[in-house]
């Protein structure tokens, strides 16, 4: 039985909190991750590749997890998995923290992007798409805008922390922080979805629960045999795998510039600018624009910001190359938020955003190592950022080519 609605959409509310769960998975970004590589390397003995193999083997075993996490969220809601993930996030932040081998080192691994990158960005994600429908692109650009805006602070937090109580400890401190925000939110803040509490999509005046029209939902089998799923998890793939690589070396690859380390870490300035304009104009546009322009733009700026790390140089270049970077990942992070439950429904859609994560998460893993056996083979970044800039604007002009999916009203043996 519901509960009586309450006077005012709680949608706006659920946004907030949603929002600030999206954020509160920096621990487990390589964002964040990027801040305590080089302090791993010199306390635990291990050269830059084998900690970037360990990093790819843990990430791949944690996104193959995701399918299964999304479905138990579609499944116990929300509001039990915040609770629950974030008391698991917590450990294996505490848990890298007292890593000292690399065994030790890579069952964190494992743990941070398994829970953090991928299960809580989940949680988020499915969240604002079930409480939004028609203003579902309006939701996700605030959203990605806020979430982008204070993930990209964490390098800058992270290294504060570890200035004034080591490495270590910071971790430790980090996941106090966690423990006592995270599930706190999901025991308390989070509702499952409108129709719990009475309410509807969007809080539509004069809509109730028995009136309002669901959009239809594609199963998960379906969703995942389009072309236009398969073209967007190109584009997602390669950042992950791009952006990924890019930040987890970045004082290296910087450096190849000219730049200092802290000129490096000052990247993320203008990246984050990039990142938190392209979220909300992007998302914004996702009710708006055809997904057949929004996603080759965005997948010719990733090849664009590829392309410009090959010259970076202090000064305006390297303002620049943080700016189109971080314009890339707002992008591509927006479209892949709101395109999925815009184009399949939200019946199923903590299981298509698993498989979809695990892409991504996956695809992450993969950026670091390829980076840097690049590196190993040409004593430069160079060559390897040049091809991978090329082949993401072959992929990216193609997806221009791939229509919307078919309505679901279409397909009847494959609706719920």
């Amino acid at each position: 039985m519901h509960q009586s609605p309450p006077t005012a959409f709680r949608g706006w509310r659920i946004l907030g909190w949603s929002t600030l769960i999206l954020a509160l998975t920096a621990p487990g970004q390589t964002i964040g991750v990027s801040s305590f590589i080089d302090h791993m390397i010199d306390d635990l003995g291990v050269s830059r590749s084998t900690l970037s193999g360990a990093y790819l083997v843990a990430t791949l075993l944690g996104s193959a997890a995701l399918p299964a996490i999304g479905r138990w969220v579609d499944r116990r809601g929300v509001r039990h998995a915040t609770t629950v993930v974030g008391v698991a996030f917590a450990f294996a932040i505490a848990l890298l923290g007292a890593a000292q081998n690399l065994l030790m080192l890579g069952m964190a691994f494992v743990g941070i992007r398994m829970l953090g990158q991928g299960s809580l960005s989940l949680i988020g994600d499915t969240s604002i798409a079930l409480w939004f429908q028609a203003r579902r692109g309006r939701a996700f650009a605030v959203a990605m805008t806020v979430s982008a805006g204070l993930m990209a602070l964490s390098p800058l937090v992270f290294t504060a922390l570890i200035e004034a109580v080591g490495w270590r400890p910071a971790l430790v401190v980090t996941a106090v922080f966690i423990v006592l925000t995270v599930p706190s939110i999901g025991r308390f803040a989070m509702v499952d979805r409108p129709s719990a509490i009475g309410q509807v999509p969007d809080g539509i005046p004069g809509v109730t629960t028995e009136t309002f029209v669901p959009q239809p939902s594609l199963t998960v089998r379906a969703a995942v045999r389009t072309p236009a799923f398969a073209s967007l998890m190109s584009i997602v793939a390669l950042s992950a795998a791009l952006i990924t690589g890019l930040t987890f070396h970045n004082v290296s690859v910087m450096a190849e510039g000219g730049l200092t380390d802290t000129e490096a870490a000052a990247i993320f300035v203008p990246q984050m600018v990039g990142v938190v304009s392209a979220s909300f104009v992007v998302g914004w546009l996702t009710d708006r624009v055809r997904a057949q322009v929004l996603v080759p733009f965005a997948g010719l700026s990733l090849a664009a910001a590829v392309a410009m790390a090959t010259a970076v140089s202090p000064g305006v270049a390297a303002i620049l190359y943080g700016l189109v970077s971080g314009i890339a990942g707002g992008s591509i992070r927006a479209l892949g938020s709101a395109l999925l439950p815009k184009w399949f429904g939200t019946d199923h859609i903590g299981a298509i955003r698993g498989i979809s994560h695990t892409v991504a998460v996956a695809a992450s893993a993969t950026g670091p190592l390829l980076l840097s056996i690049g590196n190993d083979l040409s004593d430069s970044y160079r060559s390897v950022l040049l091809i991978c800039a090329a082949v993401t604007a072959a992929i990216a002009v193609s997806t221009a080519l791939v229509k919307d999916p078919v309505v679901a009203e279409a397909l009847p043996d494959l609706v719920t």
